[in-house]
């Protein structure tokens, strides 16, 4: 285990000698330093890599065990598992769809509804709209690998996007067919998320269990002009893709 090199601990370090070293595996996996289902060497070898005692190494695999991240086999030994999906879309100016195109899902859609018209009073608001201005909007779900991901609710001012309403969008990036068709794209968004039990609609178009708890996701991306271009709102399932943010200094 040659990656164990890398990690290093101390006792002056505030979080227990277990923490950190689960923490600093978890990083490797992540990180495909080490790879799913290689071979993790036995308690005892552990020990006498990183100098630590037997029940730190034992509370610090059971942990990674309890996340999926190692799996122990009877008579076989212990292994890497394989990391649960991630999405940083939510930190990015990609959308959730070029995000897990970007990492190699597969992708489904199914959409619910297409269509030109009024804006209510949410839309209006967040897309800065005058009277007389008409929206396209959208409904869909939003599958990764079969699982459930989103329903999702776009918006997007009438003016900025002539026809939209008359396309083709399944198993499409909406936001990847406006840059192309129209020269249109987000320089940056304000998001807004919180936890939310799911509508009759999210329960039953997604497929998720009724007492599920989800993330409830609003988002206003802007032009480099300024402008706002779309309003999105989304139930969002962590159970499928966790969401992860990098924050640096």
């Amino acid at each position: 285990m040659r990656e164990g090199r890398r990690i290093v601990m101390s006792r002056a370090d505030p979080l227990p000698l277990w923490e950190q070293l689960s923490n600093q595996l978890e990083n490797l996996i992540y990180s495909g330093k080490l790879a799913p289902k290689s071979r993790i060497p036995s308690e005892p070898a552990l020990c006498d890599l990183f100098g630590v005692s037997r029940n730190v190494v034992r509370i610090a695999i059971s942990a990674l065990a309890a996340k999926g991240l190692v799996i122990k086999l009877p008579r076989k030994g212990m292994f890497v598992g394989l990391p649960p999906r991630e999405s940083a879309f939510l930190t990015s100016n990609l959308s959730l769809f070029d995000d897990m195109l970007a990492r190699g899902a597969q992708i489904s859609t199914k959409t619910f509804k297409l269509e030109k018209g009024q804006p209510d009073e949410q839309e209006f608001d967040a897309l800065q709209l005058t009277e007389g201005d008409e929206v396209v909007r959208l409904s869909r779900v939003f599958w990764i690998d079969g699982e459930p991901i989103t329903y999702t609710h776009m918006s997007f001012p009438a003016a900025k996007v002539p026809g939209f309403e008359a396309m083709e969008i399944e198993g499409r990036s909406i936001l990847g067919m406006i840059r192309d068709l129209y020269g249109r794209r987000p320089k940056r968004a304000e998001r807004w998320f919180t936890a939310a039990m799911p509508t009759k609609d999210a329960h039953e178009r997604m497929g998720v269990p009724a007492d599920q708890p989800l993330i409830w996701i609003e988002s206003i991306a802007f032009e480099a002009d300024g402008t706002p271009l779309e309003f999105y709102r989304a139930f969002y399932n962590s159970g499928t893709a966790r969401i992860h943010i990098s924050v640096t200094d």
